[in-house]
């Protein structure tokens, strides 16, 4: 159990041992069995973020002094000069790893200052001596030298700078399909960091900050990489995409207390819910074939097998987190999970009538919404009920700009529907729901 879960179950305590529920000799016992919960978290946060932003100032004031005279410097002398921030770092590193080994603060904060340096070496020293080379070769050369450090120093921001690395690098060769596929690979090499930090450290800060940039990495670079071999299939990739993110985030991050913890859920949900109002446009069928990257003509054959090996394994992934939802009655997250189910639907009637594809996704949104507000009124949740309601007067709103309605039923209708929101959210407050 995370700390945040226990201590909320220390604050509960008293209240269950007032009321008879739990036993005071079974409160003790449950107190003896966690320990105490130390609330040091914010305060290293605090001490890392500090640290690393004193760190970087520090070495950016030094390179504004040498370079002001950087020219006049003798080639040797701007070498040395260029090794040193490096070597700055690696000293700091080992002096860390010896004195302070269990230090999460000190790993994390010398780790990153050190991920920051290798790049600064690198670009004086390509700088100095001329050496030739593209921003994607310098890119990588730097995220495979910080590799090590991730695990060395069990740190997590250098393997959030890794992965934003490895995002802009593919976006250096988003026209070449074939280099730019070498991100999934590539982002594998850290996803054994993030298990191990998940399992220990579930509720830090950290953990939920790389969650968020894996994500985020994720979704741009599988427009870099991907789909280019299978027009159209951007739909229905970044579908399943979401939704595996959504299934994830309710299954590893279901026990979290606050939206911020759930990276992946929020990310996944909304998503979800611009692709589907997205997909109740026509423009979006009538133009699903267009080649954007003009590369469908290039990529055939062996050279097409990553992509689709690849965009397959994450619409099959998408598809198995829908089935088991499914079995499992969880009706809220199985029908965030149905987007991809229902974009595949889409796609196979392309060519023909919008008109099904349209009423697919309106339908969709609707029933969507009204499973939100009645499991709100249901389990007594404001946001629950909320978000529904939000959801249904989108579309509501989007389809009444899209008609030739008369602006009179316009009004009234909105008028309604924020009638709808404030009667909704006093009867809940007034039957003591405000979750």
């Amino acid at each position: 159990m995370g700390k945040r879960a226990i201590k909320w179950l220390y604050q509960e305590l008293p209240e269950l041992v007032s009321k008879g529920i739990l036993a005071q000799d079974a409160a003790d016992k449950l107190r003896q069995y966690y320990g105490e919960v130390k609330d040091a978290g914010k305060k290293w946060t605090v001490i890392i973020i500090c640290g690393v932003l004193g760190a970087l100032l520090i070495g950016l004031g030094i390179i504004l002094i040498l370079a002001h005279n950087w020219e006049q410097l003798s080639r040797f002398t701007r070498a040395i000069i260029s090794f040193l921030p490096l070597l700055l770092g690696q000293g700091l590193a080992l002096w860390v790893l010896w004195r302070r080994p269990q230090s999460h603060a000190f790993k994390e904060g010398t780790a990153t200052f050190l991920s920051l340096m290798v790049g600064a070496s690198i670009a004086l020293i390509s700088q100095t001596y001329n050496i030739n080379g593209d921003t994607g070769t310098f890119i990588l050369t730097w995220m495979f030298l910080i590799v090590p450090l991730v695990y060395l120093m069990q740190a997590t921001l250098p393997a959030v700078i890794y992965f934003i690395g490895i995002t802009s690098w593919a976006g250096a060769y988003w026209n070449d399909p074939l280099m730019a596929v070498l991100f999934w690979p590539l982002a594998a090499a850290v996803v054994p960091h993030f298990i191990w930090a998940l399992r220990r450290e579930t509720y830090t800060i950290r953990v939920t900050i790389m969650a968020l940039v894996m994500a985020i990495c994720t979704s741009i670079a599988a427009g870099f990489s991907l789909g280019k071999a299978w027009s159209g299939s951007w739909m229905i990739l970044y579908s399943s995409i979401f939704a595996i993110f959504f299934a994830l985030g309710q299954r590893r991050f279901k026990g979290f207390s606050t939206n911020w913890q759930r990276p992946l859920r929020i990310l996944g949900a909304l998503g979800i819910l611009v692709l589907a109002f997205q997909f109740t446009f026509s423009y979006v069928w009538k133009y699903i074939g267009a080649d954007y990257y003009q590369l469908s003509q290039k990529i055939s054959g062996m050279n097409a097998l990553p992509d689709r090996i690849i965009t397959f394994v994450i619409i099959a992934l998408a598809l198995f987190f829908l089935y088991d939802n499914v079995k499992h009655k969880k009706t809220t997250t199985a029908l965030f999970g149905a987007l991809p189910l229902l974009a595949i639907m889409g796609y196979s009637l392309r060519g023909q009538d919008v008109f099904l594809s349209l009423l697919i996704f309106n339908a969709y949104l609707f029933i969507l919404s009204l499973v939100r507000i009645m499991e709100g009124i249901r389990n007594n949740s404001l946001a629950a009920v909320n978000s529904g309601m939000l959801i249904m007067a989108i579309l509501l709103i989007i389809r009444f700009f899209d008609s030739d309605i008369n602006f009179i039923l316009k009004g009234l209708v909105f008028i309604i529907i924020g009638a709808g929101f404030l009667v909704t959210n006093v009867v809940l407050v007034r039957r003591g729901g405000g979750r």
